[in-house]
């Protein structure tokens, strides 16, 4: 076994991501180094300060521009936590440079620029890795019981993932956008596409226990959140996934409100069988604490700066037991750089997974299913 110390540059801290959730993970693994924080000079105005503290709170230096960065001798492994509109260039660049990536949940906003990180990767023998999907205990879990065999053959999933996390309001007909937002454009400062950024989740759970996806319908015009209403960008929204064998995948997904869920949102899994049902739940093991004066006193509402709660969470009566994700994930990037093999869940995987949120985008849109594989000139 290899004692080689891989050095980690964190590029960028867009509230659009996940990055700080990594740091703790990085820190704590004897392997790993965080050389830096970089970014470039044409970004949001609120994001150089953000990064200049987080490479501060970490004593590292604070690098720019990106593509200069990424050359660095001490630089193994690129962690891009970047708007989705820029992280295939990110991407391409630093694997360019002979650099493993790290990537936080989606590798571009398109097809076209999927591929693009695709081919580098390729191309320069790095080790990729999207740490959001595979490693946590809802995927593992159900796979355990799916290997078990005692539901039999599979049959279907349905998946239930939604993060209470914002205030919900009354949507009026006047601020309501009759028209759906149709795929293409997904960072705006007041919101995020939801059923982009938390179905994502479930679909990763139904890919990794489904043969090929050939088909996705959607529906994804329910409102809880004003700012998604007035914009016509869903908050929630249900796909229904066919696989290659006739099997079929549901999910539901989104954003529902603060206070609606003990942990943080229904994370869940029902898994048919021939043999069998069984029901899974990514929550657990985990303690719980139920305190009335707790319940009934609870004066909570979202920070002011950040009312949707990208950076921060509601307060919890739970205590997850469960191992941490992201370090499971480090562990195999770490494995597959010394070992030279793949890890669980690569560019090719996240590139397969987009089209799948593409058609589901375009279904919602056209009201009917569409097949895969997505040819990008689908009409909206």
């Amino acid at each position: 076994m290899s004692d080689r110390v891989y050095g980690v540059l964190l590029v960028s801290f867009s509230h659009h991501s996940h990055q700080r959730s990594f740091i703790q993970s990085f820190i704590d693994h004897p392997r790993i180094r965080i050389i830096g924080v970089a970014d470039d000079m044409d970004i949001d105005e609120y994001l150089r300060p953000l990064n200049h503290s987080w490479a501060d709170k970490l004593g590292v230096p604070y690098f720019e521009p990106i593509d200069e960065a990424v050359k660095r001798a001490d630089v193994d492994i690129v962690s891009i936590g970047h708007e989705i509109e820029r992280r295939s260039h990110i991407a391409v660049m630093a694997a360019g440079a002979g650099k493993h990536l790290w990537i936080d949940k989606f590798i571009g906003a398109n097809l076209d620029e999927c591929n693009s990180v695709v081919e580098a990767v390729d191309k320069a023998g790095v080790k990729s890795i999207l740490p959001s999907y595979v490693y946590n205990d809802l995927v593992r879990q159900s796979q355990q019981v799916i290997d078990s065999c005692e539901l039999g053959d599979l049959l279907g999933i349905h998946v239930d993932i939604m993060f209470n996390k914002g205030k919900p309001a009354p949507i009026s007909v006047e601020i309501r956008n009759a028209t759906f937002l149709p795929p293409g454009q997904w960072k705006f400062p007041e919101f995020k596409r939801e059923l982009l950024t938390i179905g994502a989740y479930a679909i990763g759970l139904i890919t990794r226990c489904f043969d090929k996806i050939s088909e996705v319908y959607g529906q994804g015009d329910a409102y809880f959140f004003p700012v998604h209403a007035k914009s016509g960008a869903e908050d929630f929204g249900v796909l229904t996934l066919i696989d290659e064998k006739g099997r079929v995948g549901t999910i539901s997904s989104g954003r529902i409100g603060v206070g609606s869920h003990a942990i943080g949102g229904p994370n869940q899994a029902v898994l048919f069988g021939t043999k069998g049902t069984a029901r899974v739940d990514g929550g657990r093991p985990r303690l719980d604490s139920n305190m009335r004066s707790r319940i009934i006193h609870a004066d909570y509402e979202p920070p002011d700066e950040d009312p949707m709660q990208w950076a921060s969470s509601p307060p919890s009566p739970t205590i997850r037991l469960a191992e941490d994700p992201m370090a499971l994930a480090l562990i195999d990037l770490i494995r597959a750089i010394d070992n030279d093999q793949s890890t669980l869940f690569t560019v090719k995987d996240a590139r397969d997974h987009m089209g799948i949120l593409l058609a589901g985008y375009h279904a919602i849109v056209q009201n009917k299913s569409v097949r895969l594989p997505l040819m990008e000139e689908v009409p909206s």
